[in-house]
């Protein structure tokens, strides 16, 4: 997805910014499909809708907003989120199972989906892009680090240092007018960091105890089978996703505030 949201940018020198703007829409169709089959929400078809509803709302919003900060709107869309998280909850029943862990995961969730708006304000904000490369690259190069096949204390390290020589590289032998090297070094960092955090703590809840029953009372193995690769597939979908989101804060704050 990273890499789908890069190409998108190199493509918008030629055909403007909407193939960004769908690229992110990819981002948040990735965290609303995933982050209720992650959290095993109870309710994983009408969050999913709420997510990407409200995801799909903060991206126009600041896509359509003409002046700085472009997210005049995100703090109203976070209010409703709540709201509807509420009201969702409480069409369960006062004395359903796991309600704040529910509203929790799905406050989460809100916020998460929402983060990926912080991609086209940072792209709408004007001078040069070379941060949003920076960062995204940086992301690519963190991603690929945890998903090498060994155990979280050998790949969160080398997410983090991998992001970081990436982003320094970058800076010194491509961009070197357009975002100094100290900075980009700090930004690779945090996107390394962020990467791995994300994977360290996702991952545990992905293999948490599941609160879906579905695999219970499930009577047919091959039901049992498919219910396991339909979440798996999510909650990859839903790690993959996650961090290109909330990697969108850090760009837009960069831009905003060091160049």
């Amino acid at each position: 997805m990273a890499l789908a949201l890069a190409l998108a940018l190199s493509a918008s020198v030629y055909w403007g910014y909407t193939l960004f703007l769908l690229a992110t829409c990819l981002i948040v169709f990735g965290v609303a499909y995933g982050w209720p089959r992650l959290t095993d929400s109870p309710q994983p078809r009408a969050t999913s809708i709420m997510l990407f509803l409200f995801g799909l709302a903060g991206l126009l919003a600041a896509w359509r907003d003409s002046s700085a900060p472009y997210l005049d709107w995100l703090p109203v869309l976070a209010g409703l989120g709540l709201l509807w998280t509420f009201v969702q909850n409480l069409t369960r029943g006062l004395g359903a199972s796991d309600a704040v862990a529910n509203v929790s995961a799905q406050v989460t969730g809100v916020v998460i989906s929402l983060s990926a708006s912080t991609w086209v304000a940072a792209i709408t904000v004007p001078g040069d892009k070379e941060a949003i490369v920076v960062g995204l690259i940086s992301l690519i190069a963190a991603g690929c680090m945890t998903a090498l096949p060994w155990p979280a204390i050998y790949t969160s390290p080398l997410a983090v240092a991998m992001a970081t020589a990436v982003a320094g590289i970058l800076s010194f032998s491509i961009f070197p007018e357009a975002i100094s090297w100290p900075l980009a070094l700090i930004l690779g960092a945090i996107m390394g960091l962020l990467v791995a955090a994300v994977d360290r703590m996702l991952g545990l809840v992905a293999y948490a105890k599941y609160q879906a029953v579905s695999l219970e009372i499930a009577q047919n193995i091959e039901l049992k089978k498919n219910v396991e690769k339909a979440r798996s597939f999510a909650v990859q979908l839903a790690l993959g996703a996650t961090p290109i989101a909330l990697g969108g804060v850090v760009v837009y704050s960069l831009e905003r505030i060091a160049l």
